[in-house]
């Protein structure tokens, strides 16, 4: 049976299956094997498991005859698991096993803020990203256009001096911006860009990130494209690469796709630049002021275009301040010892209720929803 397990969570188990795998868990004993399973020996890792249902097999089946325990690991596919189970036996069968509760039913209302677009004189903008219009400077010039997610720049007015403007993405809301050199830049929630409306002929590219964007740069020799974060200067000619670095963080990380880039303390724009090559990730800690450089998977760093989220080795307080990000919602969390416990996570595309639905099956977590606020006990 353990194979019709494995496809069960996977999402691939057929009808058939579904039968066998029901007559099995007409036995007590057997649904208290699999629901001990789920909540405390699930570590298959789909962030980097291809759809290979042998290897699949083969890694489930180590964890159900292992007696250790693993290191604590959120589902990564709760959504398709639970739809499963729906139609083994109904939603009574949840209730009566505790995969969900009352709670779970309660709807979050997460606040709806606008992105706002400040041109260079200080009025701003709200972006409706329903709508197909023009985008003026202040001075009432055309710059460009904004259709539905995403506002393209074109160079069509040469200018002696630097006209910025800055676009703020607010929690819960992603966006996409095109410069006037044809760099195409995703913008993650809760982040801002301040940019050029038109690039000078001469000198650097240079742009103003404060939290997450991924950046896929129009290759220009002559004139470097510069990423400025707080303390780090990230200096490319032409490359894909994602940069995160959100206050609450403490480091600012870059990962590299395609291309070279090189990461650039303030104070050593000529020296000391660490140079990434495809694969990378360097991490700027902002306490030691250090850049260190790993060998990483660039799928788990992009993967929230998609919508995805992928936590890795993150305590629960700091999964939570993502959560916050991502869905615009408020958390509070009064379990101090749980906020301190380090996790591995991935949650595709679900919402906020399931993802809390199934921290409250894992690991008993009593919470309570006020409008757009989740406290956890």
């Amino acid at each position: 049976m353990k194979k019709n397990i494995t496809k069960l969570l996977l999402g691939t188990i057929t009808e058939k299956e579904i039968m066998e795998l029901r007559n099995w868990l007409k036995d007590l004993e057997n649904q208290s094997v699999l629901e001990s399973y789920v909540r405390d020996y699930h570590d298959l890792n789909l962030a980097t498991l291809e759809s290979n249902l042998d290897d699949a097999y083969h890694k489930v089946a180590q964890q159900i005859d292992s007696n250790k325990r693993p290191i604590k690991r959120l589902f990564p596919i709760w959504s398709k698991y639970a739809a499963a189970i729906v139609l083994l036996f109904g939603l009574g069968f949840l209730f009566q096993q505790g995969f969900l509760s009352r709670e779970d039913l309660e709807v979050l209302a997460p606040k709806d803020e606008s992105i706002t677009l400040e041109l260079s004189n200080g009025t701003i903008q709200t972006i409706d990203i329903k709508s197909v219009k023009e985008v003026k400077d202040s001075e009432g010039n055309i710059v460009g256009t904004q259709k539905q997610n995403q506002i393209s720049y074109s160079q069509v007015t040469e200018r002696e001096e630097l006209v910025f403007n800055t676009l703020k993405i607010p929690n819960g809301k992603k966006f996409q911006l095109e410069l006037s050199d044809g760099t195409l830049v995703h913008l993650n929630a809760g982040s801002s860009l301040r940019y050029p409306v038109n690039f000078l002929e001469e000198g650097p590219r240079q742009v103003y990130l404060s939290g997450e964007a991924y950046f896929d740069v129009t290759s220009n020799a002559l004139n470097p494209f510069i990423v400025n974060v707080d303390e780090l200067d990230v200096m490319v000619l032409g490359t894909e690469f994602n940069i995160s670095a959100y206050a609450e963080d403490g480091h600012i990380d870059v990962v590299l796709v395609e291309g070279s880039v090189g990461m650039n303390k303030k104070d050593q724009l000529e020296r000391g630049s660490v140079e990434l090559s495809p694969g990378q990730k360097g991490t700027y800690e902002q306490d030691s002021k250090s850049i260190l450089v790993d060998k990483v998977n660039t799928s788990l760093y992009t993967s929230w275009m998609q919508g995805h989220l992928v936590f890795r080795d993150l305590t629960f307080d700091s999964i939570l301040k993502k959560l916050e990000r991502h869905y615009n919602i408020e958390i509070v969390n009064t379990n101090v010892v749980l906020g301190k416990e380090v996790f591995n996570a991935r949650f595709d595309n679900v919402e906020i209720e399931e993802v809390l639905g199934y921290f409250n099956d894992i690991h008993s977590i009593d919470f309570r929803i006020q409008g757009n606020k989740v406290i956890i006990k």
